[in-house]
C-alpha cells in the first residue's frame, strides 16, 4: 500500500518578472516501510519539493499544479484543523535548520510533552516514558530531558528534533539533510540505527 503518491507536482516562485518554476512535473510513489532518497545539486528544488509535500510553502512560493495524496487524502485540500490533525501524528518533518527550531525557553522534555499534549490524550506517565524512549533512539541520555537547548551541542539539538519527529510514530517522516549538523561518526551511526528501527513504521525522505 502506498503511503504517499505524488503526481506531476509543480512549484513556482512569484517574481517581478513572472513565475519562476522550481519543481516541474515530479511524480513518485512511496510504500509503507520504504526509504526514498532525493539527490541533486544545491538549488535544484529538493527542499522546495519537500516543503510542498508537507504543505509548508510560504510566499512567494506556491504549488502551481499536481497532486499530493497521503494515505489516500489530497493534502492540498486540507486546511486548518484538518491539516493540524495530520501533522506530527501521521506526518512529521525535520528541516535542514532543525537544530535552531527548538524553543530556547523550554526544556527538551517540556517541548516533547507539548507535542504529545497537542496531538494525543496521553497521561503524564506515558508522555514521560515515550519522551525518554525517543531520546534513547537518537543516542541522547535521558537526563537531557531536563536540559535546555543552549545546554546541548548543535548535533544534539539536531538529534532532539529528530526525536520529536519520531515521537508519535508517524507513517511518514520528511527529512531535509537531517544529519548535516552531526559529526561524521555520529552521522554514520545514526543513519544505520534509525534506518533499521522499524518500530516507528516510518518512510523518511533524505535529500
Amino acid at each position: 500500500m502506498n503511503v504517499l503518491e505524488v503526481r506531476d507536482l509543480m512549484v513556482e516562485y512569484d517574481t517581478p518578472k513572472g513565475p519562476a518554476q522550481a519543481v516541474h512535473g515530479v511524480s513518485f510513489d512511496l510504500a509503507e516501510g520504504e526509504f526514498l532518497a532525493i539527490v541533486g545539486e544545491s538549488g535544484c528544488g529538493k527542499s522546495t519539493m519537500l516543503f510542498a509535500i508537507a504543505r509548508l510553502l510560504s510566499a512567494p512560493a506556491r504549488m502551481a499544479g499536481g497532486e499530493v495524496r497521503f494515505n489516500g487524502v489530497d493534502l492540498a485540500r486540507l486546511e486548518g484543523e484538518e491539516l493540524r490533525q495530520v501533522r506530527w501524528r501521521d506526518l512529521s518533518v525535520v528541516m535542514q535548520s532543525a537544530m535552531n527550531a527548538l524553543n530556547p525557553t523550554l526544556s527538551i522534555g517540556a517541548q516533547l510533552a507539548d507535542v504529545c499534549r497537542a496531538h494525543t490524550d496521553w497521561d503524564d506517565a506515558r508522555i514521560a516514558a515515550r519522551s525518554a524512549e525517543v531520546l534513547d533512539m537518537v543516542s541522547i541520555d535521558r537526563t537531557h530531558l531536563k536540559s535546555y537547548p543552549f545546554q546541548l551541542s548543535g548535533g544534539m539539538r539536531q538529534r532532539a528534533m529528530i526525536a520529536m519527529a519520531l515521537l508519535l510514530e508517524p507513517k511518514l517522516i520528511i527529512m531535509d539533510e537531517p544529519t548535516s549538523a552531526l559529526d561524521v561518526v555520529a552521522s554514520a551511526h545514526s543513519c544505520v540505527r534509525w534506518r533499521i528501527c522499524d518500530a516507528v513504521s516510518a518512510s523518511p525522505f533524505f535529500s
